[in-house]
């Protein structure tokens, strides 16, 4: 028994790669990480350069590079832009398409989001996120829907498996 949970410890730890277990059945830890952006002062002005981008420093703020007094500190990491959704000719099946942009860099590190949650008076479906943050997906509806409701966030591995927000919920015209 207690060989099997030195197994299973060894291996949540090597999965989880920069996360430290530090016995079987606890809660991992994320280690902080610190994101690392360059100040750039050109003709007395002052810029803020990250991954080969220049901000200005209310940008920097807003993205979580920096921390500066007076700024509002973005809360959600993603925020969902370029929605379109379509009903069919038959108004049998919705088509939902559209692209998620990184609105907090420090978070977006630690929770990368998976999913978009898409609620109807029909139900609830999930479209999956490729690697440039776009998604698609296109369900059959009972009734006709005139309006969507749409959530980026990820589902967790272990436990309940509920659905972690990241950005804010935002509403869409169906359109015909």
């Amino acid at each position: 028994m207690k060989l099997r949970q030195i197994v299973s410890g060894l291996l949540v730890t090597v999965t989880l790669g920069g996360i430290v277990v530090a016995s079987p059945g606890t809660v991992a830890q994320a280690q902080k990480r610190v994101v690392k952006a360059t100040q750039s002062i050109v003709d007395g002005k002052t810029f803020w350069i990250y991954n080969g981008q220049t901000y200005t420093p209310r940008q920097a703020a807003k993205l979580g590079l920096i921390n500066e007094s007076g700024v509002k500190e973005n809360r959600w990491t993603y925020e969902l832009t370029n929605v379109k959704a379509k009903r069919s000719k038959s108004g049998k099946t919705l088509k939902v398409s559209g692209k998620l942009v990184v609105t907090n860099i420090p978070l977006s590190v630690f929770t990368p989001a998976k999913k978009v949650k898409i609620t109807t008076k029909n139900g609830i479906k999930y479209a999956k996120l490729t690697k440039k943050l776009t998604f698609k997906k296109t369900f059959k509806i009972k009734k006709k829907v005139k309006k969507v409701t749409l959530r980026a966030g990820f589902t967790g591995k272990t436990g309940l498996k509920a659905f972690t927000v990241l950005s804010a919920n935002k509403s869409f015209k169906v359109t015909k």
